[in-house]
């Protein structure tokens, strides 16, 4: 059963570094998945939470740190591992039950990456709804400008802090409401 009242909306991070140097002698691993409900009658935006969850086998970087604000410190004192927050996720969200969507394509990807690697069930379904695409779309873009831009071409500003995973979903919904009312 499939319920088509709701959207979870997603935003990972992940370990990151400067350079492709760094970033080809390292391993990336999602260290933070923000939430929301997007509730599709009237826009309202539901239960925003960032989980976070400890690397396994990488460090955050000083330069993910000043992107994120995450710090190794951080996660080991709020971090869980990346099991451990699907479940939290799954239960408080119901998301076998519902669609999923985020900004791109990484944030699916990673999920099923590190999911796989780490022999873990993912309880998102399979029908990912790409914001970035479906504005797009809808707007008849040639080619992405950023969530930041397309927010304010539907007229709405960036709430939070970029590269917060709970704020980019929130602002994310707020597109992809702005999409599907088109």
């Amino acid at each position: 059963m499939v319920l088509y009242d709701k959207i979870i909306v997603i935003d990972i991070e992940a370990t990151c570094w400067e350079t492709t140097e760094e970033t080809l002698l390292n391993q990336r691993e999602i260290i933070e998945i923000g939430v929301c409900k997007l509730i599709l009658s009237s826009g309202k935006i539901e239960n925003k939470q960032s989980f976070y969850i400890k690397p396994e086998v990488s460090q955050v970087s000083s330069f993910c740190t000043q992107l994120t604000g995450i710090t190794n410190e951080k996660l080991q004192i709020e971090g869980t591992s990346l099991e451990k927050a699907l479940k939290k996720i799954n239960s408080k969200y119901s998301v076998k039950y519902r669609t999923f969507a985020g900004y791109g394509d990484f944030d699916q990807e990673i999920l099923e990456q590190e999911c796989k690697a780490k022999a873990i069930e993912n309880p998102f379904r399979n029908d990912y709804l790409n914001i970035k695409t479906l504005f797009n779309l809808a707007y008849l873009q040639e080619k992405p400008q950023g969530l930041l831009k397309e927010l304010e071409l539907v007229g709405e500003s960036f709430e939070g802090k970029n590269h917060n995973g709970a704020d980019d979903a929130y602002n994310a919904a707020k597109l992809l409401y702005k999409v599907l009312q088109r």
